[in-house]
């Protein structure tokens, strides 16, 4: 028997004890390999509670080797299952908050890429209690999709602080590509930021200001530099 087989194996009877000393009895070189399997192999093949009872249980073995395997959430994303209220995932938040504080953001930043709705951000913030809006931001600003960008300029009409608005402009404009600089032109017509130190190709009408939250697309419509269905 290979060792994704009893590690499958174990998984199935949820046999965690069993597991975490089978990983414990792996060489280096065993070990690292077994971090690519669990990740590319074994996780993206569980159902939700599954998923994440078994991320739990490599993550108290190892946090360092396993944590990855949280990128392997995008199967859950895609069939429409990813549930972040299964006892697994509070018990994963705790685990980390004692064991490694700093890992709870760094888990986010891994999972956030795989999201593809607002809920489902929604749902790993809180799940993960990540309450604070600047801690938000910090985190949607490693990720570059759409739904980061929509998500970043919400959290910033909640704050409230051109301050903190300029920063994240600023943040965004040192990647040096179209998109975020498009990002950048919402933020900054909605704002008012006058005193951004580069030149952005994209013109806010002022009626659109009123229709860039409305809704996930009307937002990427006017990102991609067209003008709102009225």
């Amino acid at each position: 028997m290979t060792n994704k087989e009893r590690v499958t194996q174990l998984i199935s009877t949820r046999d965690w004890d069993g597991l975490t000393q089978m990983l414990k009895n792996l060489s280096n070189m065993e070990l690292r390999r077994m971090e690519r399997v669990m990740r590319e192999e074994v996780l993206p093949t569980l159902e939700n509670d599954l998923f994440w009872e078994t991320l739990l249980c490599a993550i108290q073995f190892k946090r360092s080797a396993f944590i990855s395997g949280v990128t392997a959430v995008r199967h859950l994303v895609k069939d429409g299952t990813l549930d972040f209220s299964t006892e697994g995932v509070a018990q994963l938040y705790e685990h980390l908050k004692a064991t490694n504080a700093e890992s709870v953001a760094k888990m986010c930043n891994m999972m956030l890429p795989e999201l593809q709705t607002e809920a489902q951000v929604k749902g790993m913030f809180e799940a993960f209690h990540v309450e604070n809006e600047v801690t938000q931001l910090a985190i949607l600003l490693k990720a570059e999709h759409d739904l980061s960008y929509y998500l970043i300029f919400k959290t910033l009409k909640l704050i409230e602080d051109k301050v903190v608005a300029r920063k994240c402009c600023m943040a965004l404009v040192k990647r040096q590509d179209d998109r975020a600089f498009n990002a950048v032109c919402l933020i900054k017509a909605y704002f008012g930021l006058d005193d951004l130190p580069a030149r952005f190709s994209l013109t806010i009408e002022q009626y659109e200001l009123s229709h860039i939250d409305r809704d996930f697309d009307t937002f990427v419509h006017i990102l991609n530099g067209k003008r709102p269905k009225l």
